[in-house]
């Protein structure tokens, strides 16, 4: 998989597949087994109708769609040379063809169904391990487009060479990504810059052991991967990249000595040992190099004291006063757009407190590719008054006028017809905003006018272009584009056209500010081409310094010479001289400084570099030619393959129960269509299903075949069957739901956050006790009571419609913030012998986070069924009403209510079974009902009145009936006045939370109560005599609980 830097942001995952519908009953009763997530989940919505084609070549067989058809060729003359390439530095070749399915721009790749979870704008492309496949847009630069599929073609390799389906442990992350990355045989400067700076900064981790999950930077293990792999070929040459690959596999599928050992007969440690000293004296011609510290104080907010801990890019305001800080806000784990003095460095605000779905956008926009902060990321208005940035709106990108005075939104513009904008730039004038943009998956600069909406692309060539900047008067447009391999000035005149390059050389520049009318200041990686370096110091360097062009005589003059990395230049005003601000990175960290030096360090002329000449695009080394009787049709089933190895699924159920399944699924190459056989098994009860998921459209649907049986508790005396046995327990009562039959479902994503979903089919279902006999007598009772069975079988077609809204935001141990809203309604028609029935149901919830990660939750879940057959909600236990047994709550028409303050108490604890995932506390209290629909039965939660109540105070054989038959021996008949609950049952308690094994454990500490003793000893005092207590205090008395799932 390659990533680009994500630092200091987040992307929200969780996300609801239509798999998720599947196979827990359609027209059943609210699922008796209480969910393990009980959450519904955003959606992945498919916004394009892709018609694929398949095109193929020697090694690939390459899956595009016809707006693609026009970069077919360059692609496959890209693949063809990166196979070339790899299989000859691996001598090792394919038995396949390679499927590679190819996606215009990022935001149609992020629609893609081969990775089951949402890919968030970092990850550039992915290779997966079970059918080889090749996933990618192809929207970067013709060079980076190369390296790309080079990088995912070796994963390839090593997934052929090391099957993962053989992997008795895991392969670290750097092995893989490392090799991917040395294949290259390229150095991004940002990722050379990390390298450089944990061997300087002695932040060399052993590789042996690295898994890369302690470095904030997410592509350290990438990078250090890359540089480990350069160390093995530099000391054993290319063979020793093989003979390290199949000692992997040997080692990893449990044969064989240390990988180690067996390829450079050294023990891991040695590996470790050599491998950092090699780094060391790679890079120890850099350690008198400048550090951040030499540029004076660091202006960034301070960790410590703010919640901001990565700084990535700056903005200063016209006045040079205040300063835009594009931060990472480790308490929301979203990307912010901060307010801080320039004078000070004092937080003054944050611009966007508070989460990104509360301001009706996804996430704050990051330049694509490896740009990182080379780029500018936001704009401040010519007014002082406003911040231009790009958020993520559904597919499309929206720009952001973002007023700084008020705190307050102006301005949304969005943007349909170009993909992924970046790097805003307010025009002098305040009318227009430049920013680089792709359409037809090609780069360029484009500026919209701010009143109107209308759009205009200003460069529309073949080469990748970024990063615009206005000149002081508006009349031109400097920019970066990417030619001949690298980074290079260009300026725009806007009124003619013509482009003119200001900037040579095979060195990378960054973009650019205007100091005045004729100076701009931007990040090169260029070195004074009057003093020729060593190569290996060239090789190794690549750094971006602070440099400025004079576009009037063209001289170049160089201010840092940095040991990591100086980028994000700007210019401050609020002084007599300008100044120049800019990025640092150094110990795994990004700063803000200031420039006091006056004289550079080195001056030169920008025709020291080269000239104007013809501006050549990247050659691959093999050029392959279309050939248009390799082009076919995808078919609709074709080459379905199982996904995966089956998994065997067994552990314990929210309810305590055992439980074991697997699940077998056949797909086609794009993960669209599936077909799927589910086996199950909850505490005996088996689940089987077969199902058919097209995933193709927005509108998804299924056809599914199920065979389904649930258990619930049907332990209520005086409800379900007479008060002469309630001396059953619990485990004598349990009963049964048993379905078969076909169901259709459906779901339209409405936004990313709300979806419709529809459903219909035909089942027969059967509800009985386990126990023959008391199925008998409870029949009897039933009818007596209510005139008709409260358990039924037989055929019924429902018809289901449910609105579902989920903007819930989560952490680790659960919601943290939002709501959730789910309201279904179904009907099943009376038609032929069918039986009919309705059943409304609403479900709501509401997070408020509190400080950093505490919260307070709200849930109500009302459900009513009535018809011929009424359908049943069961509740109770667990997170649904704490302090009574698992499912111990039945009815046609039932409620409950939660409200609990959750905290943590610690973030993490180290015990001797390891690291367990922190503690956390809960108070919490909960109101449920449940009762029956039947001639002449009332439903009362509660009541101020006085009521009359007859108490049951034992079991006695009946002497009028057979022998063993029992009748109930009532009390004398009470009055009780007061607020009580009738129908209704509360509780309130503690709990506590810990994550062990990757599970949620709550251990909980209930009381219950009906907020009236001398009701509760009528209603209870048969209990209570049992245990010789009143019937309040047996009721009222602490209960323990452990239980494993996640809170609603």
């Amino acid at each position: 998989m390659r990533t680009r830097n994500t630092r200091g942001t987040t992307t929200p995952l969780g996300v609801a597949l239509l798999a998720i519908a599947l196979v827990l009953g359609l027209g059943l009763e609210a699922f008796a087994q209480t969910p393990f997530v009980p959450y519904f989940g955003k959606n992945r919505i498919r916004y394009d109708d892709f018609k694929w084609k398949i095109y193929t070549t020697e090694h690939f067989e390459l899956y595009y769609y016809p707006e693609l058809e026009v970069h077919l060729e360059r692609v496959a003359s890209y693949a063809e040379s990166a196979y070339q390439q790899v299989s000859a530095d691996l001598k090792h070749d394919l038995a396949h063809k390679v499927p590679m399915v190819l996606y215009k721009t990022q935001s149609e790749f992020q629609q893609q169904n081969i990775e089951p979870t949402e890919l968030p704008e970092g990850v550039l492309a992915f290779a997966e391990p079970f059918r080889d496949r090749m996933v990618m847009p192809i929207d970067e630069p013709s060079d980076s487009l190369y390296r790309l599929i080079t990088h995912e073609l070796t994963h390839i390799f090593e997934f052929d060479i090391i099957p993962r389906s053989l992997l008795r442990r895991g392969l670290p992350l750097w092995v893989d990504e490392g090799l991917a990355e040395h294949m290259t045989g390229y150095w991004n400067p940002f990722d050379l810059m990390t390298v450089r700076d944990a061997a300087l900064s002695d932040n060399i981790p052993p590789m042996s052991d690295f898994q890369g999950q302690a470095f904030v930077d997410g592509r350290l293990p990438y990078n250090l991967g890359h540089a480990a792999f350069e160390f093995i070929e530099s000391r054993w040459g290319k063979e020793g990249l093989r003979q390290f690959l199949f000692a992997l596999r040997k080692a990893v599928i449990g044969g064989g000595e240390s990988a180690y050992e067996e390829a450079f007969r050294l023990k891991a440690e040695e590996f470790d040992e050599q491998f950092e000293k090699y780094l060391k004296d790679r890079f120890k011609p850099f350690r008198d190099k400048e550090r951040p510290a030499d540029y004076g104080r660091n202006l960034a907010p301070k960790p410590g004291r703010t919640p901001y801990s990565v700084v990535v890019s700056i903005e200063p305001s016209p006045s040079g006063e205040m300063m835009a800080v594009a931060a990472g806000n480790r308490k929301d784990q979203e990307l912010d757009i901060v307010l801080m003095s320039t004078k000070d460095s004092k937080v003054l605000g944050n611009l966007t407190s508070g989460f990104n779905k509360d301001r009706g956008y996804e996430y704050i926009v990051t330049p694509g590719g490896f740009r990182n902060n080379a780029v500018p990321w936001m704009s401040w208005a010519p007014g002082g008054d406003r911040i231009a940035y790009f958020v993520r709106t559904e597919k499309h990108k929206t720009l952001i006028l973002h007023n700084a005075v008020t705190k307050r939104i102006d301005k949304r513009i969005e943007l349909k017809t170009v993909d992924m904008p970046e790097s805003p730039d307010v025009s002098p004038d305040g009318r227009h905003v430049a920013f680089s943009a792709l359409r037809n998956a090609i780069g360029d600069i484009f500026v919209v006018d701010i009143e109107t909406g209308e759009l205009k692309n200003l460069t529309n060539d073949q080469f990748g272009d970024y990063a615009p900047t206005f000149s002081p008067d508006g009349k031109s447009i400097v920019y970066l584009a990417r030619v001949s391999g690298n980074d290079k000035l260009f300026m725009l005149d806007i009124a003619t056209g013509k482009k003119t390059q200001l900037s040579f050389g095979t060195h990378d520049d960054g973009g650019a500010q205007f100091m005045d009318e004729n100076t701009i200041v931007f990040s090169s990686t260029a070195t004074n081409p009057n003093q020729p370096l060593d190569p290996e110091m060239a090789r190794n360097g690549n750094i971006y310094n602070i440099w400025t062009l004079d576009l009037k005589n063209g001289e170049l003059k160089q201010f840092t010479d940095a040991l990591t990395a100086n980028v994000s230049p700007v210019v401050l005003r609020d002084k007599k001289t300008p100044r120049i601000a800019f990025v640092s990175y150094y110990k795994g960290e990004y700063e803000i400084h200031t420039l006091a030096r006056e004289e550079p360090l080195n001056k030169v002329a920008s025709s020291d570099f080269g000239s104007p000449g013809p501006v050549i695009d990247f050659q691959p080394p093999l050029t392959h030619t279309l050939i248009q009787s390799n082009v076919r049709t995808k078919g609709t089933f074709e080459k379905l393959f199982l996904e995966g190895r089956p998994p065997v699924a067994l552990g314990v159920t929210s309810g305590g129960d055992f439980f074991g399944g697997t699940q077998v699924t056949f797909t086609d190459v794009l993960g669209d269509k599936q077909f799927n056989f589910f086996a199950a098994s909850v505490s005996q009860y088996r689940t089987l299903s077969g199902s058919y998921v097209n995933l193709s459209r927005r509108l998804q649907y299924a056809l599914q075949a199920y065979s389904q049986t649930q258990f619930y508790y049907g332990y209520q005396p005086g409800q379900l069957y007479g008060y002469e046995y309630a001396f059953l327990d619990r485990d004598d009562s349990v009963a049964t739901q048993s379905a078969r039959g076909v169901t259709a479902f459906g779901i339209y994503p409405l936004n990313r956050y709300a979806r419709v979903q529809f459903s219909g089919g035909l089942l027969n279902f059967k509800q009985e006790y386990n126990i023959p006999e008391l199925q008998d007598v409870a029949n009897q009772f039933q009818e007596e009571r209510f005139g008709r069975r409260l358990f039924s079988s037989g055929n019924f077609m429902p018809l289901g419609l449910e609105y579902i809204q989920e903007t819930t935001v989560f952490r680790e141990f659960g919601p943290l913030a939002g709501n959730t809203v789910r309201l279904a309604y179904e009907y099943a028609p009376a038609v032929g012998n069918l039986i009919s029935r309705q059943t409304a149901e609403v479900d709501a919830r509401y997070y408020k986070r509190i400080l950093t990660t505490g919260v307070l939750a709200f849930r109500a879940r009302g459900f009513k069924s009535w018809g011929d057959f009424p359908g049943y909600l069961y509740f109770g236990g667990n997170s649904e009403l704490r302090g009574y047994d698992y499912l111990e709550f039945l009815g046609n028409k039932a409620f409950f209510a939660n409200a609990e303050l959750r905290f943590p108490i610690i973030e993490a604890a180290l015990t001797p079974f390891g690291v367990l995932g922190g503690l956390r506390g809960v108070f919490f209290a909960g109101l449920g009902a449940a009762g029956y629909e039947g001639p002449g039965q009332q439903f009362k939660v509660w009541s101020n009145d006085p009521i009359e109540y007859t108490p049951l105070i034992g079991i006695e054989p009946d002497p009028d009936a057979l022998l063993g038959i029992n009748r109930p021996v009532f009390g004398p008949t009470v009055s009780i006045p007061g607020f009580k609950l009738i129908d209704g049952r509360a509780s309130y308690g503690i709990g506590l939370e810990t994550f062990a094994l990757g599970f949620p454990i709550h251990f909980d500490w209930s009381w219950r109560t009906l907020f009236n003793r001398d009701y509760e000893d009528a209603v209870f005092l048969f209990q209570g005599l049992n245990e010789g207590k009143r019937g309040s205090d047996w009721f009222r008395q602490p209960r323990f609980a452990m239980w494993i799932g996640y809170d609603f």
